[in-house]
């Protein structure tokens, strides 16, 4: 695939478009850069293909389930945007993997749709998305996002990769101040990387992203002691 088609394929997917306000469309300078780096070349860049499948269907009765259900359309849309380039197909496409009572839902849609009762949103994938999360989403995702945060925590034999992707999910879908974000990020924390961080020379640092970063490195530091201590001979009486 040439660059040149990359523009078009991020300005039209669904997922990254601006009426997704958790995700935001790619710089004007990304963009550029896109096109410069095309023109240099002269020539197309090849992708590998890539195999992407849906892997479950979406029934209705978990929320929490609904934004993985979309976002497998994501990848599977932009590893074939020739074939789902149009919002119509996208969304006869993704009703293939729908059942129980998202299924009747939109049985009686389209029911409607043949005694002339027409719904706009069967023709938008982002009208699409929306219905869908009106209808079988989180009521209050903020809320719901903020409650989980409260409850957060890192198990301490745990990586802490576990608990940082956990922690942005949540933090991604909410406004507060870096400085709320810190405090509740160090909370979630177990008490042997708070114990280091609290002591460390210059004190608790007042930035999320430095927090982050110690709090991985010390994190990294533990996990290499105890792979240390494994491999190191134990003496015998």
């Amino acid at each position: 695939m040439s660059l040149q088609l990359v523009v078009p394929i991020i300005k039209s997917n669904p997922f990254i478009s601006q009426s997704n306000p958790s995700v935001h469309l790619p710089s004007a300078n990304i963009i550029n850069a896109l096109h410069h780096l095309s023109n240099t070349l002269g020539r197309p860049l090849i992708a590998p293909s890539v195999k992407v499948r849906i892997s479950n269907v979406f029934d209705g009765t978990d929320p929490q389930q609904l934004h993985y259900f979309l976002f497998q359309y994501c990848l599977y849309f932009c590893s074939r945007p020739v074939v789902f380039k149009l919002d119509y197909n996208k969304i006869n496409f993704a009703m293939t993997y729908v059942s129980r009572v998202v299924q009747n839902w939109l049985q009686v849609v389209l029911e409607q749709k043949d005694q002339g009762v027409h719904h706009a949103w069967l023709y938008s994938w982002s009208s699409f998305v929306k219905e869908m999360h009106t209808y079988f989403g989180i009521p209050d995702v903020a809320a719901e996002a903020a409650h989980s945060l409260d409850h957060l925590h890192m198990n301490p034999d745990d990586w802490i990769a576990i608990y940082n992707v956990a922690f942005l999910w949540y933090s991604a879908q909410l406004q507060w101040m870096e400085s709320v974000l810190c405090h509740r990020y160090y909370s979630g924390l177990p008490d042997h990387i708070q114990d280091i961080i609290s002591t460390r020379e210059g004190g608790k640092p007042s930035t999320f992203q430095i927090l982050y970063s110690t709090a991985i490195s010390i994190n990294n530091h533990f996990w290499e002691q105890k792979r240390e201590s494994k491999r190191a001979p134990h003496s015998t009486p």
